[in-house]
C-alpha cells in the first residue's frame, strides 16, 4: 500500500509530522544529506517508510542549519543505521514547486 502524505502549507509541520508517524527522512540539498529518525539506529525496518526531501530550491534551510535545528529541537536525532530497501516504502519529494 502506498503512503498519503498530507501537505499543508508549512513544509517543515509536514515533515514533523511524517517523523512523528515514525518515518525515516532524508534531507538533501546540492551540497548536503542528513538522515533524521527517532533512535539513531534500527534493526527493525520491514515497514519503515523512507522519504527523501529534496530542499535544493531553498538550500539555505538545510546547508545554514534552520531545519536541522527544528527538527532536532523536537526530539528527533541525525539517523546512521541501515536503510529500509523496499522500493514500496521510499519516497521523494520536493520542495519549492
Amino acid at each position: 500500500m502506498s503512503k498519503k502524505f498530507v501537505f499543508t502549507n508549512n513544509n517543515l509541520k509536514d515533515i514533523i509530522g511524517w517523523l512523528k508517524e515514525g518515518s525515516i527522512l532524508c534531507l538533501m540539498s546540492y551540497n548536503k544529506k542528513i538522515f533524521y529518525y527517532l533512535t539513531e539506529t534500527t534493526d527493525e525496518l520491514d515497514d519503515t517508510i523512507l522519504i527523501y526531501v529534496d530542499v535544493s530550491n531553498y538550500s539555505s534551510l538545510l546547508d545554514e542549519g534552520e531545519w536541522p535545528w527544528y527538527i532536532e529541537n523536537e526530539g528527533f536525532v541525525e539517523y546512521k543505521g541501515k536503510l529500509p530497501i523496499n522500493p514500496n516504502n521510499i519516497y521523494s519529494l520536493e520542495i519549492g514547486y
